[in-house]
């Protein structure tokens, strides 16, 4: 084997290759150059996005190949949507802003993709073709009944969406989570006919994280889509005990919600509920396999007594997470065509990313069984959890279903990774707009700013909201020691999915109901003469007492109108 000698590079040569490099960056940057002063290069160009690529992720990829794929702004987008944040906000009023209808999320050219028929005798290398050749139809047929611009984020990894066609076509009834704060967003309607219509499964939706809005807000939802799909089966679902500290319907007076303590005990309370309504859809033929009332009970039980015994359960989860682990790695390889099983009820959860489905899964068991992160696509498989040796969970990745929402949108509701988001300004906009970002974290207009000297209100923009958080959060830059607005934005970002800045959307009419009103003037009188009576004993009160005010129990808003009105 001949022997090649490392041969010198000489600073001469480097210096030629580096002028090179820089010249062949000059020459790609002004191709992209846009001329600002135009009017007409200052919205975003249709052109100027990428073009439409199929591309899958090959076999033997392992877990790279469950990664989900987005299309990615380009270097004109990305200056175009940063200029618009630096515009004075315009201020969108509840009833235009904060409303969130099925015809504004989706359409009925927007559908999903279904496995297409198969037979148990063919082989996985032609099943898998028949469906490569059907996804791809379906992604060209979607490109080209909308505009490129009208489809927000949606998945373009068919592993993903296999994921979900196995879950369905083994789980005997589907629970679909969706968050209560944008619950529209997350109730696809093409999954529901599929899961209803074309796989007639029984479909259980499951309103979690109850504990970020106001009771009058649940309600609400609650009596909307019993009005959109009167079959559609209703549950909620709160994780962590904590209560409702933000009244998400008056936005003059809200505040950032307090951070939640790390060490969380999950909340069993309502398990029983959702176990009820399992109970309700559940066919005859597989009635009997579970004991739903003892089942029940016995979830009603525990969370009785979970307060006494937090510390014991807390001790439980290090020995028996492992063995959970292996129930969970034994799906993995599941084949293209299993049977639905005659020995167990299986539940299959599905949705979005960062909805609450492991996190669900965690309180049904009282430990952690299942990983949970704010990272979209963290579960990438399908996960079978045991309940009980005739009831089974099945936990399905979270993948994003096409729609027509606004892209910032979808980031404020986790669907993207946040810590991936290439602009993240216009989505800080999009809740300026909607919710006082600047109020709520106690901003202060720069003091050198010529309005404020001149007696004018400060007009603030995104761009203005993320620089005055990042100084007073500390955010510099290594080099030139500015405030980082890209890292102050995102941390806004992670504030709005943790719900401590919460953006919360209505049923249409919302606003407008006699029946919100009357319960808005009553808790409204409520609390004034609930103050007033404070203010006429504070005189007795110490001043330990002052420091750590105890919670005062509110009574729901939608308390007037009983379960019958919704």
């Amino acid at each position: 084997m001949p022997f090649h000698r490392k041969k010198p590079f000489s600073a001469k040569k480097k210096k030629v290759q580096l002028q090179s490099k820089r010249a062949t960056k000059r020459e790609q940057h002004s191709e992209n150059d846009v001329d600002w002063n135009s009017p007409e290069d200052q919205p975003i160009v249709a052109s100027a996005k990428p073009a439409f690529k199929l591309q899958q992720p090959v076999a033997g990829d392992g877990r790279n190949k469950l990664t989900s794929q987005f299309d990615k702004l380009s270097r004109v987008e990305i200056e175009a949507n940063k200029r618009r944040s630096m515009q004075p906000l315009k201020r969108l009023d509840p009833r235009e802003g904060l409303i969130m209808s099925f015809d504004q999320a989706y359409s009925a050219d927007v559908d999903i993709p279904v496995r297409p028929e198969w037979e148990y005798g063919e082989s996985k290398e032609q099943l898998e073709e028949r469906e490569l050749e059907y996804f791809n139809g379906w992604l060209e047929r979607l490109q080209e009944s909308k505009d490129e611009s009208a489809v927000s984020l949606y998945e373009k990894n068919l592993e993903v969406w296999r994921q979900l066609w196995r879950v369905v076509e083994i789980s005997d009834i589907m629970l679909l989570i969706v968050d209560i704060r944008h619950p529209v967003l997350h109730f696809p309607p093409s999954l529901y006919r599929y899961i209803t219509e074309t796989t007639g499964k029984p479909l259980v939706v499951v309103l979690n994280k109850i504990d970020l809005v106001a009771e009058t807000t649940v309600q609400a939802w609650m009596h909307y889509f019993k009005q959109k799909f009167p079959s559609v089966v209703l549950t909620r679902f709160r994780c962590f005990k904590d209560q409702a500290l933000v009244d998400d319907t008056k936005l003059a007076d809200m505040k950032m919600r307090k951070s939640r303590p790390r060490k969380r005990t999950h909340d069993a309370r309502l398990v029983g509920d959702l176990f009820a309504a399992c109970r309700s859809v559940c066919e005859k033929s597989k009635l009997d396999l579970v004991d739903w009332n003892e089942l029940i009970a016995r979830y009603t039980d525990d969370a009785e007594e979970e307060d006494e015994d937090e510390d014991e359960d807390k001790d439980e989860q290090d020995g028996s997470s492992d063995e959970e682990e292996s129930d969970v790695e034994e799906m993995e390889n599941t084949g293209h065509g299993e049977r639905v099983n005659s020995k167990y009820v299986t539940l299959g959860l599905v949705g979005h990313p960062n909805v609450g489905k492991s996190t669900i899964i965690n309180s049904i068991m009282q430990r952690t069984v299942v990983s949970t992160s704010r990272t979209p696509g963290h579960t990438k498989h399908f996960q079978t959890i045991h309940v009980t040796p005739t009831l089974r969970l099945c936990d399905c990745p979270g993948l994003v279903f096409p729609c027509v929402v606004e892209r910032p949108m979808q980031v404020l509701a986790g669907l993207y990774n946040i810590a991936q988001v290439q602009e993240p300004y216009t989505s800080v906009m999009y809740l300026a707009e909607r919710v006082p970002v600047e109020r709520i974290l106690t901003l202060q207009p720069p003091v050198d700013n010529p309005d404020l000297l001149q007696g004018i209100d400060y007009k603030w923009s995104a761009w203005s909201i993320c620089e005055a958080f990042a100084y007073e959060r500390g955010f510099y830059t290594s080099k030139g020691a500015r405030p980082d607005v890209y890292r102050a934005a995102l941390h806004i970002l992670r504030w709005v999915l943790d719900g401590r800045i919460l953006l919360s959307f209505k049923p249409p009419n919302f606003f407008d109901s006699l029946e919100y009103l009357r319960a808005a003037a009553k808790e409204e009188e409520q609390q004034s003469r609930g103050q007033e009576s404070k203010d006429s004993s504070t005189h007795e009160a110490s001043s330990d007492d002052e420091d750590s005010p105890q919670p005062v129990a509110q009574q729901s808003m939608f308390a007037l109108l009983g379960e019958e009105s919704c």
